[in-house]
């Protein structure tokens, strides 16, 4: 009698750690829930109106940058680009001049001012991926706990692209019209290719 009582509560033990281990793994979940505060967008906004404006000032003409490129690869891509992470594709802060070809649904389409001109198109319906966050330099993968607060980051920037970027201008541009540009481009080391290369427009403005 003794030896059944206490198999019986030897498996009401078992049975209590385990039901107690699976309370505090979910526990530890909600927990971690409550514990992220990171407002992605709040965050986007304060970068792109305190941090954003003096990169721009050493955005690189699209055009040196591609004749650096050209020149010396190397150089360029370790002095001009910028990556959160290793690989071959690379993102940078570019500005330059160009004729307006075409007013699409989903982009603008110009021919970028140059001694050899090329083709290139503003992003401004689907604009998204990190190409944006990580051209402008400013953001560490240390200084972020999760991928997913770095994920969050880059679609809110890319928010303010859409709502608060493209309707400042794309409804002036029309074939023809001149205009000037600084945005983030996003180019692979190993297939570099600057005609029609997609830009995501920061600044645009109509010249005179």
């Amino acid at each position: 009698m003794n030896k059944l009582i206490k198999y019986i509560l030897l498996s009401l033990a078992l049975i209590l750690i385990g039901y107690n281990s699976l309370y505090i793994k979910k526990l530890s979940d909600v927990n971690k829930s409550m514990n992220s505060n990171f407002d992605a967008a709040a965050f986007a906004k304060k970068i792109w109106t305190d941090k954003l404006p003096s990169r721009l000032d050493s955005a690189i003409d699209i055009n040196n940058l591609k004749q650096l490129i050209e020149t010396n690869p190397i150089e360029a891509f370790n002095q001009y680009t910028n990556a959160l992470d290793i690989g071959n594709n690379r993102y940078a802060l570019v500005k330059g001049e160009g004729i307006i070809d075409a007013v699409n649904e989903d982009d603008v389409a110009f021919t970028v001012k140059a001694k050899r001109p090329f083709n290139a198109f503003l992003a401004t319906e689907f604009v998204y991926g990190n190409t944006l966050r990580d051209a402008t330099g400013l953001f560490n993968l240390k200084d972020f706990p999760n991928t997913t607060d770095l994920n969050n980051l880059s679609k809110e920037l890319n928010n303010i692209v859409r709502t608060e970027v493209v309707p400042l201008f794309k409804s002036k541009l029309k074939i023809g019209v001149h205009i000037e540009f600084i945005g983030a481009i996003e180019l692979n080391k190993e297939h570099i290719h600057f005609d029609g290369l997609e830009i995501i427009p920061i600044k645009v403005k109509i010249v005179p």
